[in-house]
């Protein structure tokens, strides 16, 4: 790949990285609860970034433009675990709200403050969304084709992952900043009903798109 060719690559991504999205919102959401919370959400969503780059390395972008009906399925589990996900931040509102301690987990639900909880929610809401399969498939085309090297394909894609970690790093640590939280933390309740409430109105879109 020539310089230009490069420059069109990484200024596409970063456009697609920083646009608004489920991603943005999560980090966003859990950085107001804490710096450590926001990290390690953003953590999460970049591994799923990830983990769709190395499933449309692997031909399964491809795949799933063949069987569109692959396509199908996984936009409905992603729908069905954006809306739970959803669900579970009402749950946790609606106990805090009848008096109960919102930070001490039921017996069915996962400890929130737990080191990994919040690594595993910003994966699962990356991962909930399979459309990323099909944009990275048509970034990627290049790489799949063979027109790339494989030694500089892995240090693109590389580069891709580093600049979504940096991103969502930094707008967690300015998220979770001291007059940040100072401003935001008195209505961080209202904030949770709103992230949960869109959440769930997300997850089953993608569903309703899904089977329409």
């Amino acid at each position: 790949m020539t310089a230009g060719q490069v420059a069109a690559l990484y200024g596409i991504w970063v456009i697609a990285v920083i646009s608004p999205g489920p991603d943005l919102v999560v980090v966003l959401h859990r950085s107001l609860v804490g710096r450590r919370h926001g990290v390690a959400t953003a953590v999460g969503v970049v591994t799923g970034i990830a983990v769709w780059l190395a499933a449309a390395f692997a031909g399964l972008a491809a795949l799933v433009r063949v069987y569109p009906q692959l396509m199908t399925g996984l936009q409905v589990a992603g729908g069905l675990l954006l809306a739970s996900l959803g669900v579970l931040g009402l749950r946790g509102w609606w106990r805090a709200r009848s008096g109960a301690d919102p930070d001490e987990p039921s017996a069915d639900e996962p400890d929130p403050n737990l080191p990994g909880a919040d690594f595993a929610r910003g994966l699962a809401t990356n991962l909930a969304n399979p459309k990323a399969l099909v944009f990275f498939g048509a970034v990627l085309t290049p790489f799949l084709s063979g027109e790339v090297p494989p030694g500089q394909s892995v240090v693109l894609v590389a580069g891709m992952i580093t600049v979504a970690l940096v991103w969502f790093c930094t707008l967690a640590v300015a998220a979770s900043h001291r007059r940040v939280n100072e401003r935001v933390g008195r209505v961080l309740p209202t904030v949770d009903v709103i992230v949960s409430v869109l959440f769930v109105a997300v997850g089953v879109a993608f569903v309703i798109e899904a089977l329409t």
